[in-house]
C-alpha cells in the first residue's frame, strides 16, 4: 500500500483497468478535490494547468489583460520549481508573494516538503496524477483518514482544510487568513465530505459473512450397521439425539 497518500486513495496507482473499466483510485477523495478545483478557481480556468493569477505572474513584467499560458502537466517538478521562483519575482506578485500552481494551487514551500517526503527526484511530471496524489497528501496530512475513522471532529477537519487552502472556510464560514476570504460555504465542504464518507464506507466490508456448512451425511454402510445393532428404535434415538422429545412429539 502507498503510505504517502490517504488510506482509501492508496488502493493502487494511476488509473486502472478493472474488467475493462477505468477507475479512478482517488475516487473516495474526488468530491473533496473536484470542491478544491472550484474553491481555488482553477476549473473555471486551466485545472491542472493554471497559475496563480491566472497566468498574469509568469513573464517578468507587469502584465496587461491575459496572462502567460503554460503546460504544468507536461513540465518536471524541477522545472515547476524554477517557475514559481520566477512567479515569486515577478512584479504582478508583490502583494501576494505566491507561487500556488496547479489545480490544487500548490505553493513551492509545501511542493519542496512534500516531495522531500514522498522522495520525489523532481524528474517526475507534474501531471495529473502527481497533481492529485498531493492533493491526497495533503488531505491526509490535515486529517481526513482520522476523520473518517471518528478519531478527529469535522470541525477540526474544517480548521485543518482552511489553514491548507485558503479558499476553504473555517467552522465559522470565514477564511483562516486575513484579508482572503473563503469562496465555498461550510455547507459545500461538508456536502463534499459526506459523499468522501459514503465512498470509503462503500469501499469497506460491511459485515462478515458466515459461509454455512453443510452437515456431513453419514455414510450407506455406517447407517445400516447402526440399525442392525440398535434396532429402530436405538436407531432413531441417535440421529434425533434422544428418545424423550420423540416420544413426547407423539404422545401429544
Amino acid at each position: 500500500m502507498d503510505r504517502t497518500v490517504p488510506a482509501g486513495a492508496a488502493l493502487s496507482n494511476g488509473l486502472i483497468s478493472m474488467k475493462g473499466t477505468a477507475m479512478d483510485k482517488y475516487h473516495v477523495y474526488r468530491p473533496v478535490l473536484d470542491l478544491l478545483g472550484r474553491s481555488e478557481g482553477t476549473d473555471k480556468g486551466d485545472g491542472y494547468n493554471e497559475t496563480l493569477g491566472y497566468g498574469i505572474m509568469l513573464d517578468g513584467r507587469v502584465s496587461k489583460g491575459k496572462g502567460t499560458d503554460v503546460v504544468l502537466t507536461r513540465m518536471t517538478l524541477d522545472q515547476v520549481d524554477q517557475m514559481q521562483t520566477r512567479m515569486l519575482k515577478d512584479p504582478d506578485n508583490s502583494r501576494l508573494n505566491s507561487s500556488a500552481s496547479g489545480r490544487y494551487q500548490i505553493v513551492r514551500t509545501t511542493m519542496r516538503a512534500i516531495r522531500t517526503t514522498l522522495g520525489l527526484t523532481g524528474s517526475e511530471r507534474f501531471d495529473r496524477d502527481m497533481q492529485d496524489r498531493m492533493a491526497c497528501y495533503l488531505l491526509g496530512l490535515r486529517g481526513i483518514d482520522k476523520w473518517l475513522a471518528g478519531r478527529l471532529h469535522i470541525d477540526t477537519l474544517l480548521l485543518n482544510l482552511s489553514k491548507e487552502w485558503a479558499s476553504l472556510p473555517t467552522p465559522a464560514g470565514k477564511g483562516f487568513y486575513d484579508g482572503q476570504r473563503a469562496s465555498v460555504s461550510v455547507d459545500d465542504v461538508k456536502r463534499a465530505l459526506r459523499e468522501v464518507r459514503l465512498r470509503h464506507m462503500e469501499g469497506q466490508p460491511k459485515q462478515v459473512e458466515k459461509v454455512p456448512v453443510p452437515r456431513p451425511t453419514v455414510p450407506h454402510e455406517v447407517d445400516e450397521e447402526v440399525k442392525q445393532k440398535t434396532g429402530l428404535w436405538g436407531w432413531l434415538t441417535t440421529i434425533l439425539g434422544g428418545g424423550a422429545p420423540v416420544w413426547q412429539g407423539c404422545s401429544g
